[in-house]
């Protein structure tokens, strides 16, 4: 009877144990909307737009005019918008999410009776995340599509970081410690090498092969001494990648690869 008890507990640990390893794969935006005489509104609509997909995702303001929308798709760019009954809607647009990020964006709406000449909203891009804690990098589309890549690998990217240092074998090396202390998630699960042989650390690492193709990845986020609890199983760094997520227009890319005489050193030797 206690054999089989414990024959139904072992599934649950075990996805206990996996959940407890999931990254972070999802962003968020919070903030507060207030009168210009900055009274907060409670019960404004807040909505946010997934340019690329239009997907919007709708709340209504709290105690304090608070307000908060979490697991949306890193990256971006979306438009944010508040209404309130009286009042002059406000708008933000091009508001671009890096992975893990809680995107502050307070509204102040002005009363329709006021006649206002101009009306300027600004959005803040590519700022690191309110609230975090800890040391982390990001490496976003942006650094992507202008870092330099000689074996279109993923340490290309992640020699980014300042705290990383390619090993003579080929390796990562985090804040000083061995290239395979690090964890490396792809939205949220674990890829690591889990015997330990490869010197990069991630499945594939001993034929030379990328886990992923580099053209499959949304963005990095590189977690090199986390306050969250939540982060850990590594002693050197974390390296959280995520996919790129569809769109409503069809689009890819093509590589190819050119060679010939013209691009060899002569032999040494004749």
């Amino acid at each position: 009877m206690l054999i089989t008890k414990i024959a139904r507990l072992f599934p649950v640990l075990l996805l206990l144990c996996v959940g407890l390893q999931a990254q972070i794969t999802t962003s968020s935006v919070s903030g507060t909307v207030k009168t210009a005489k900055g009274d907060p509104l409670v019960g404004a609509t807040v909505t946010v737009t997934h340019v690329p997909t239009g997907t919007t995702y709708s709340v209504t303001t709290r105690t304090g005019g608070r307000f908060n929308i979490y697991n949306l798709n890193p990256g971006g760019p979306y438009t944010l918008s508040a209404s309130f009954v009286g009042f002059e809607n406000g708008k933000k647009e091009d508001i671009q999410l890096l992975l893990g990020e809680n995107s502050v964006q307070d509204f102040t709406l002005s009363d329709k009776s006021t006649t206002l000449s101009e009306v300027v909203v600004g959005a803040r891009r590519g700022t690191p995340p309110a609230g975090k804690g800890g040391t982390e990098v990001f490496i976003g589309r942006d650094k992507m599509a202008n870092i330099p890549t000689v074996g279109r690998n993923m340490s290309d990217f992640l020699a980014y970081t300042p705290q990383a240092k390619i090993t003579g074998d080929g390796g990562i090396a985090i804040a000083g410690q061995n290239n395979r202390y690090n964890s490396f998630y792809i939205d949220g699960a674990l890829n690591n090498d889990v015997f330990g042989l490869a010197a990069s650390g991630t499945n594939g690492g001993q034929a030379n092969i990328p886990p992923i193709s580099v053209d499959a990845i949304d963005q990095f986020q590189v977690i090199i001494s986390p306050y969250d609890a939540s982060i850990g199983n590594f002693t050197g760094g974390g390296i959280n990648a995520i996919t790129k997520s569809g769109t409503n227009t069809i689009k890819g890319s093509v590589w190819y690869i050119y060679r010939n005489e013209n691009l060899a050193g002569k032999s040494p030797v004749a």
